[in-house]
């Protein structure tokens, strides 16, 4: 159902969406594939509370980061914010468990989330900063090692199937390759920050002009490599002057773990939809190993996400290696309902705005677009 609505009717905060019949039901029907799909693969539901205490949510992430939050006193006069991610409130949940030795832990979750915006929700969706998003996704905790972030990219390619979703591809780095490389062939550790942010907007032009005169090409080297060819690095830094032997340690370590995963992906059967691309950086700090996003046709941000997290549980008193990745809903629906083109494949089974079931090859206009009102 799409609606029109006039001036002079209330608004809404920027960034916020009305979810309209037709829409909220797909969205629903969506949600609960995902969490089923969880559930018999052995990951319990589990929910928090929208507001975290600042403080939890600053656990292993940098003060700047709270600036996308939307924050405000509760009646004691903590600062709390809405929660803009699921995996803090998790990890504070989980680290009663860890400390009993209850590991391990398999939960799953599907909740909206919320970061500050000036960008109106037609638009943030689709960008990556909506204001307010739906999130499924797992938590894995107490399992470390490349086998499990194997599975859990496997997992997250047979929820895309479970979906109906066709032609996705996985995007897999490691959260510690490029900092220990760029401090390995000497870029001053002032000048790091500013590359790894250029990184993460996927600004090449910026990160290169960025780079000191006396280093190495090394987006060249990072374009260059694959996990997928164990010999690919040496061969690319081969003469390289390493100005730090326990930066250029870390880095071969996060390299062979890489490749470790390369091989177990093959095993797998998942090289076909699994690309190594060493750029990718993402700007949650607290991840320590397997980055990854999920892209489908038709929308430029992720679809999914997720990483490795061995260090977070430890802020919160209870150490215990971790990994996990959520849904970006959403996106999902946008790539399953497109606002524009003739045909789409809709989710099988889903019901259509009129509440009759879904088919493949529905028409479009039943979509993304025309089921909620934004502003």
């Amino acid at each position: 159902m799409s609606v029109n609505v006039p001036s002079g009717f209330a608004d809404r905060p920027i960034g916020m969406q009305d979810s309209y019949p037709g829409f909220a039901k797909r969205r629903r029907v969506i949600e609960n594939r995902l969490v089923d799909f969880f559930d018999d693969s052995g990951y319990e539901l589990v929910s928090s509370g929208a507001f975290e205490f600042v403080d939890t949510l600053l656990r292993a992430r940098p003060l700047e980061a709270a600036r996308e939050w939307v924050q405000l006193f509760d009646g004691t006069g903590n600062t709390i914010a809405l929660r803009p991610e699921m995996t803090p409130s998790i990890a504070r949940m989980a680290a009663p468990l860890v400390t009993a030795s209850k590991l391990p832990i398999r939960w799953c979750y599907a909740e909206r989330v919320y970061r500050r915006t000036n960008d109106p929700a037609s638009l943030s969706w689709a960008s990556g900063k909506a204001a307010e998003s739906t999130q499924v996704g797992v938590e894995w905790i107490g399992v470390g090692g490349t086998q499990a972030d194997a599975e859990v990219l496997s997992l997250c390619h047979r929820a895309t199937q479970a979906l109906g979703l066709a032609d996705t591809q996985t995007v897999v780095s490691h959260a510690m390759l490029v900092p220990a490389l760029l401090e390995a062939v000497g870029v001053p550790a002032e000048l790091v920050s500013n590359c790894l942010d250029c990184l993460t907007r996927g600004d090449y032009v910026a990160f290169h002009a960025a780079l000191p005169d006396d280093v190495p090409n090394v987006l060249g080297v990072l374009q260059s490599i694959t996990p997928y060819q164990p010999e690919s690095l040496q061969e690319e830094l081969l003469g390289a002057r390493w100005q730090s032997e326990d930066a250029r340690f870390e880095m071969m370590n996060a390299w062979s773990s890489l490749v470790e995963l390369a091989e177990t992906v093959t095993n797998m059967d998942l090289q076909e939809h699994v690309t190594f691309d060493l750029t990718l950086h993402r700007d949650i700090t607290y991840y320590t190993g397997l980055v990854f996003e999920v892209f489908a046709p038709g929308v430029g941000a992720p679809i999914a996400l997720g990483g490795r997290y061995d260090d977070l549980l430890a802020q919160f008193g209870s150490a215990a290696p971790a990994v996990g990745m959520a849904f970006e809903i959403e996106r999902v629906l946008a790539v399953l309902n497109p606002p524009t083109g003739h045909t789409t494949a809709s989710i099988p089974g889903a019901a259509t705005a009129d509440g009759s079931e879904g088919s493949q090859n529905e028409p479009a206009g039943k979509g993304f677009a025309g089921g909620g009102l934004s502003c």
